[in-house]
């Protein structure tokens, strides 16, 4: 892999190629990448008058083709233009433990991430919207992975924080990846096919863009590129493309939704800075929730805000929760409807809690099976909907170094009424604190408004 900017992976890896590539196992902790190659730039940039015949690297398999690279070459804001890398496909992974409090990068925290995916959504053009997706789909940025065992040191290996989702822009849509680094090395040169143009800008950044495109399988994607290098050392790619929200992944709406002087703005945003202090008041990431496992029906954004109104207006005198009730948002891969979770934090009342909503799920034709140690109960109302209770006992193992395994109770109130809507009501706490009474997660499962028909 070329050793560009301290041996991290070429700029086509912070780019969108790995987003498009990418695969996050969340559950374990992992990032695997693989079929990485370097960024090819459609022919935009003027060639010097004794330019040779353009060349382009051979497709693999004629599976990835991307345009072809003149050298020698001008580019707009570069004196020197250095040839074209010769790399061709590899592979990279990248192992570490979730957590947004890294000791390895102490300017990141969760409440720098929120600052930051704040200042990203309010740095969109005004007639930009992102689709209602899950936290981690909504241009919320992602903990910072790496391995904690490479003799390079995190700062070498990596060290970037990764927001994404998609935008829609009238009939355009497409995937916008945005990553934020802190780096110590200079601005890489100009290499024919990085880039179209580099930007200088009065406080020092330095901006290169790039407008081209890539098929894969014969499938075109557009793709838009901005990498900015900031005077403080933060390191920003932003990166759009044309493919749309369609689950297959295969879908293009044929136009990118924002443009490459639009990308190189949101890359400069000063709320991505590293330097940047986090306001004052911001809240920490939100908790992650589940939704139901089984195949159900869709829940878009407007039904979810009618049942956001509900559980808003649902009474849980004295708590204090990080978080109003009342912001679901899609559950993520492998599970169905909407989700929220919220920590308490009231003195003896520490718990944390969830509520998932889904639709097109069966009735329950048996009892709940009884895992061992659950304590498991279920009856039928009068209406024909099914009340499951369930409480389990663990151990969770924290992934700081000598820690204790801390015993942890969780209660849940599963109502699936005739019309297939299923809520699910959670409680966990650590012992020896009590989780919420059955009674009060019954209550809100219940409630009549979170039925969706």
């Amino acid at each position: 892999m070329e050793d560009r900017e301290e041996a991290q992976p070429s700029r086509a890896v912070s780019g969108w190629t790995v987003g498009l590539v990418c695969v996050a196992i969340v559950a374990s902790g992992v990032i695997v990448g693989g079929l990485l190659h370097e960024r090819e730039p459609e022919l935009t940039t003027k060639p010097v008058p004794t330019a040779t015949a353009a060349t382009s690297r051979p497709p693999v398999g004629g599976s990835y083709v991307t345009p072809p690279v003149a050298f020698p070459v001008e580019i707009p804001g570069c004196a020197v233009v250095e040839p074209p890398s010769q790399d061709g496909l590899t592979a990279w992974a990248s192992y570490g433990t979730f957590g947004y409090d890294n000791p390895a990068y102490p300017w990141f925290s969760g409440p720098k991430a929120v600052a930051m995916s704040r200042a990203l959504r309010d740095a969109l053009p005004g007639d930009v919207t992102v689709a209602f997706a899950s936290d981690d789909q909504s241009l919320l940025f992602q903990p910072i992975l790496d391995d904690p065992e490479d003799s390079a040191g995190p700062q070498e290996a990596g060290g970037w924080t990764t927001a994404s989702g998609t935008l829609r822009r009238g009939a355009a849509e497409g995937q916008l990846m945005v990553t934020v680094r802190q780096s110590t090395a200079p601005v890489p040169p100009c290499v024919a096919g990085d880039l179209d143009e580099r930007r200088r800008l009065a406080d020092g950044t330095t901006v290169d863009v790039q407008d081209t495109w890539y098929e894969i399988d014969k499938v075109r994607t557009l793709s838009r590129t901005a990498h900015a290098y900031l005077p403080d050392g933060t390191s920003v790619t932003a990166a759009a493309t044309d493919t749309d929200q369609r689950a297959d992944g295969t879908g293009h709406s044929g136009t990118v939704p924002v443009t490459v002087d639009e990308l190189a703005a949101l890359a400069t945003t000063p709320g991505l800075r590293v330097t940047t202090p986090v306001p004052p008041g911001t809240p920490d990431v939100p908790e992650s929730c589940s939704g139901v496992s089984e195949t159900g029906g869709p829940i878009d954004e407007g039904v979810a805000r009618r049942l956001d109104a509900v559980l808003a207006r649902i009474p849980l005198d004295g708590l204090t929760l990080d978080r109003p009730l009342g912001q679901l948002r899609p559950a993520g891969p492998g599970a169905s409807g909407v989700c929220q979770a919220v920590r308490i934090s009231t003195p003896g009342r520490e718990s944390r809690l969830s509520v998932a909503i889904a639709t097109a799920q069966p009735l329950p034709a048996d009892p709940p099976p009884n895992r061992d140690g659950d304590r498991v109960t279920a009856r039928r109302l009068p209406d024909g909907t099914v009340v499951e209770t369930r409480e389990s006992r663990f151990s969770v193992q924290s992934q700081q170094p000598a820690a204790q395994p801390v015993a942890q109770t969780m209660r849940t109130v599963t109502v699936t009424r005739p019309s297939g809507t299923r809520v699910q009501v959670s409680s966990t706490a650590d012992d020896p604190i009590e989780p919420f009474p059955f009674a009060q997660l019954e209550a809100i499962a219940t409630t009549p408004e979170l039925e969706v028909r």
